[in-house]
């Protein structure tokens, strides 16, 4: 786990405390469980194609045969 401080504007954190209350939990587990949804709804060939533009030592992770196995998945 990390850790992050983060700021939220006092109306979102009201209404986000409401949804949470609203499903029975608190709000920094509703936050977590929020971002864990959103990261894995979030389509991996985007996020392969930003890693190859930003961090492409990134790519020296995989051998040639399984670069080429994932972009031909992935249509990239």
């Amino acid at each position: 786990m990390r850790r992050k401080v983060i700021d939220i504007k006092p109306d979102t954190f009201r209404g986000l405390s409401v949804i949470a209350a609203s499903r029975g939990t608190n709000l920094k587990r509703f936050i977590e469980r929020s971002l864990d949804e959103l990261v894995e709804s979030y389509d991996d060939a985007t996020i392969y194609r930003y890693l190859q533009q930003t961090d492409p030592e990134g790519m020296e992770m995989l051998s040639e045969d399984e670069q080429a196995a994932f972009e031909k998945k992935y249509g990239l």
